[in-house]
């Protein structure tokens, strides 16, 4: 197995854990892709206050009571919204999905009614909408929010589950692109 460890200009390989011994944005972001993940479009609101978001960072964190984990961006538009809403929805995506994440992960991406038109949801009782045709649909209301560095992490508690009888195989992003789970079969 080849290694390669990467430091900044001037670091050693010792246990120092200044600052200047971590590895850059773009370096990182390029090992962290080498880890699949799955990918979700996370959503707050309905109709004209609809706002939603592209994930890969979504946890389970606890059964009981049923806890996620959300990252999202500090400096988005969908932070304050989840803060007055109280709450978010988590929808995983599947492979037919990929579409909604691409416009989704966008800067650009649509936002009130032409969010909600454009995902094709409808709201769920949390008042968040909900995706159709997604692997699942979580309807969370916020249990704790934390400061992560350049994102926001929102500890969710699960009020509702929802999973699609014939869902699709979800979507999984990989090395940047999307790929598939592979049957063993």
């Amino acid at each position: 197995m080849s290694t390669h460890t990467a430091r900044r200009a001037g670091a050693t390989a010792g246990h120092d854990r200044d600052r200047e011994t971590e590895p850059g944005r773009t370096e990182f972001r390029r090992a962290m892709g080498l880890l699949p993940t799955g990918v979700a479009v996370v959503t707050v609101g309905s109709g004209e206050h609809t706002e939603a978001v592209t994930v890969g960072s979504l946890v389970s964190v606890s059964l009981d009571p049923a806890l996620v984990l959300v990252s999202i961006g500090s400096t988005g538009r969908l932070v304050a919204a989840i803060d007055r809403a109280g709450g978010f929805a988590v929808n995983v995506l599947t492979t037919e999905q990929s579409d909604l994440s691409a416009c989704f992960a966008s800067h650009d991406r649509p936002r009130g009614r032409g969010a909600e038109e454009r995902l094709g949801g409808v709201a769920g009782a949390s008042g968040h909408v909900l995706l159709r045709d997604a692997v699942l649909s979580l309807e969370c209301r916020t249990e704790h929010r934390y400061p992560g560095g350049d994102h926001v992490l929102f500890l969710g508690r699960v009020d509702a589950l929802h999973t699609a009888g014939a869902a699709g195989a979800p979507l999984v992003h990989h090395r940047g692109t999307y790929t598939s789970l592979k049957d063993p079969c």
